[in-house]
């Protein structure tokens, strides 16, 4: 307590309990830029080491398309069915090169404009796709 009859509660202790000294406002500021600046950098390895392991997987899926075409191109006269058949071996070959080469010359970026320009020029047949691809997604995962 106070000796000052007007003031019973000693203002020195009051002050210092309840209003934080600049320093320690200044200290607070600076751990919590900190933390920021460790967040934001953290969040930018883990996006870099994803997009690096999703380029991995669109390079490993275009040189399997690959593979798969000069397979079906080279069986494709092996056949049964006669040359129809044949035909459309080739076709299917010649198409599964086309993705693999667009796998191979698109970054992931222009991939995901292409899609989202895609899904803006057809709607509805891009949530029906999506609909049966999720439905598809659930069945395989229940067994």
């Amino acid at each position: 307590m106070s000796r000052d009859p007007l003031n019973p509660f000693d203002d020195t202790v009051s002050n210092r309990t309840s209003q934080p000294s600049h320093s320690s406002l200044d200290d607070v500021k600076e751990r919590v830029s900190d933390v920021a600046a460790k967040t934001k950098d953290k969040a930018g390895q883990v996006v870099d080491a994803v997009s690096d392991k999703l380029n991995q997987q669109r390079e490993s899926a275009a040189d399997g398309l690959g593979r798969a075409a000069s397979t079906l191109h080279e069986n494709a006269s092996r056949l049964p069915g006669g040359p129809k058949i044949v035909n459309f071996t080739h076709s299917i070959a010649d198409g599964m090169e086309s993705t693999a080469t667009y796998l191979r010359e698109n970054g992931l970026s222009k991939m995901g404009d292409e899609l989202m320009a895609v899904c803006r020029r057809y709607p509805t047949q891009s949530l029906v796709a999506a609909i049966a691809l999720g439905f598809l997604v659930g069945r395989s995962g229940r067994r």
